[in-house]
């Protein structure tokens, strides 16, 4: 496994981190409740054991499902194994208390005294203005000084100036978390907000380099790009290897869904940081992106 700088803090993650909001289910729908446990605990067990550090959850994956799962598969002697993430549900919070509250749930959930690595989730410019108005940074610093949390950052569903704002407006952020892949460079924060959050020092974490599994299972129209290309990476691979080529990335989230793609994933991040995209593979890239623009809308 190939591990890189996170942020301010001296500590290395590994370049793939573990998403908890896409494990295997017992009817194959995704994000439902009812998990195939045996199944996605044996996926978490073999990620830690292969080098994987940094496993993220939230309040609402799968319903409420994801953070007991975890908690129960951290046991054993895997929780000093790795860093832990979960995510703060601000959509429930009416009063600045409620911060506590969830934390309080979220911590028994888990199964630990201490949450690694704390994000409010799903900032936008409504949410922002809710974290403001109730006070939580004040409750997130209370939790810190305590030892209930060890780090503050957030995930980020908006317009890069809103993103830039929420950055700015807080001077104690030790991470950020948003959406970037080759296809979605100037979705939501995009390449300014990842390059912004850099200037500030913040570590960044990236969730959907594969589009959500999209740009792995692509059109007939872009398949046929792919299946044009000369040997070489996955649809995956390609996609985790572009991300991981920005130097300003700490870690790449994959919501993984099977073993299989624990496996692959696994073995991509083990060469991350030595075997960077080729010219041929950027030009691929780059007639990828073309046949996506070229779909109908």
């Amino acid at each position: 496994m190939q591990y890189r700088k996170f942020g301010p803090i001296d500590w290395q993650v590994s370049a793939l981190g573990f998403g908890c909001a896409r494990f295997p289910t017992v009817n194959g729908v995704e994000f439902d409740p009812e998990i195939s446990e045996t199944e996605a605990i044996a996926m978490l067990h073999y990620a830690i054991d292969h080098g994987v550090n940094y496993i993220d959850t939230a309040y609402g994956y799968h319903e409420g499902n994801s953070e007991p799962l975890v908690g129960r598969a951290l046991q054993g002697g895997r929780r000093e194994k790795v860093r832990l993430a979960t995510k703060n549900p601000i959509w429930l919070l009416e009063r600045g208390e409620d911060f506590d509250k969830y934390l309080s749930e979220q911590l028994g959930k888990l199964q630990t005294d201490h949450v690694d690595f704390y994000l409010l989730h799903g900032l936008d410019t409504k949410n922002w203005q809710k974290v403001k108005q109730l006070d939580l940074l004040s409750h997130a610093e209370r939790a810190i000084a305590d030892g209930r949390i060890r780090h503050l950052g957030f995930s980020f569903h908006d317009k890069f100036e809103v993103f830039q704002e929420i950055i700015d407006g807080y001077g104690k952020w030790t991470f950020c978390q948003f959406i970037y892949n080759f296809l979605d460079t100037e979705k939501e924060a995009g390449t300014r907000g990842l390059e912004y959050a850099a200037s500030k020092g913040l570590a960044i974490v990236v969730m959907e380099p594969v589009q959500g599994g999209k740009i792995a299972q692509p059109p007939q129209a872009v398949q046929d790009v792919w299946s044009g290309a000369a040997g070489g990476r996955t649809p995956s691979a390609l996609a985790l290897q572009w991300v991981w080529d920005h130097p300003e990335v700490a870690v790449a989230l994959s919501g993984m869904s099977s073993m299989q793609q624990v496996e692959e994933n696994v073995a991509c991040a083990d060469a991350a940081n030595t075997t960077p995209l080729t010219e041929d593979e950027q030009a691929l890239i780059r007639r990828i992106r073309q046949a996506y623009e070229e779909l109908p809308a």
